[in-house]
């Protein structure tokens, strides 16, 4: 067992003996399996920001309460007996009452608002980030962004995101899109599986890095026309987004580290 595995089993073994072994249906501890996965594979991208930022699962056959990470683990650490359980107001159900409160209040806009995404995704990755300052939002340039054409909504930045009433308005802004370009701050992506929500980030981040590379070339650019944007879009809705790349990216982060699923 390398260092790394040690460390993380380490954590989840502390968990354990200090808050009772998690007691989990088979539906629970697979979503917690899927969201554990989902910070792994976010490490491995390299889109993690030390202990900051936040991916969430709700918890099956439930309204609101929902699965995050303990505030102050890296995402390496992350294991699916190390996740913590919050209600809507905030309340630590399972778990050390270590809680992010951004994380709590830009997550529970989505959960308590948007039940269809089971999933949310919030992160800050470096290659990307600049475009949230884009004034006009994030131009579409290549074929692959056309994944999201018409899916993006905005959020303008209020700060940290410390404000519950705040919710309202990322739940308003979000809408029926899959993505949520929050100004000068990051981005946030939804999915009803840990798969669609974990590709929705990777293409939106590849929009961004795109745009920002392009705009910044100085070169005359080919903006294509909405119609070809908008068939685009609709050709990929014959492409579930994680149906076929969530078991592949599953298998990365087990030869990586399977220690995600303890």
């Amino acid at each position: 067992m390398n260092k790394e595995t040690s460390k993380s089993k380490m954590i989840s073994e502390d968990f354990k003996s200090a808050e009772g072994a998690v007691a989990a249906s088979q539906a629970e501890w697979d979503v917690r399996v899927n969201l554990a996965a989902m910070f792994r594979l976010t490490h491995i991208m390299g889109w993690d920001d030390t202990i900051w930022n936040h991916i969430t699962a709700r918890v099956p056959g439930t309204d609101h309460t929902f699965l995050m990470h303990r505030f102050g683990l890296l995402y390496e650490e992350i294991t699916a007996s190390n996740l913590i359980k919050v209600d809507e107001k905030g309340n630590v159900l399972q778990g050390p009452p270590d809680v992010n409160t951004a994380g709590f209040v830009i997550h529970s806009a989505i959960h308590l608002h948007h039940s269809q995404n089971k999933y949310v995704f919030h992160a800050h990755p470096p290659t990307a980030l600049a475009a949230t300052a884009f004034r006009n939002g994030i131009p579409f340039w290549v074929q692959d962004s056309s994944m999201l054409y018409g899916k993006v909504g905005y959020h303008d930045w209020e700060g940290l995101s410390v404000d519950l009433d705040e919710r309202f308005r990322i739940a308003n802004n979000l809408g029926d899109n899959k993505v949520l370009i929050m100004r000068n701050h990051g981005f946030l992506t939804v999915g009803e599986t840990a798969g669609e929500a974990f590709m929705n980030m990777y293409y939106a981040i590849r929009m961004c890095e795109v745009a920002v590379q392009a705009e910044g070339s100085g070169l005359e650019l080919e903006p294509a026309t909405p119609e070809l944007w908008s068939m685009s879009s609709q050709q990929y809705e014959a492409f579930s987004p994680g149906k076929y790349e969530w078991p592949a990216l599953k298998r990365r982060a087990d030869r990586h580290d399977p220690s995600y699923k303890t």
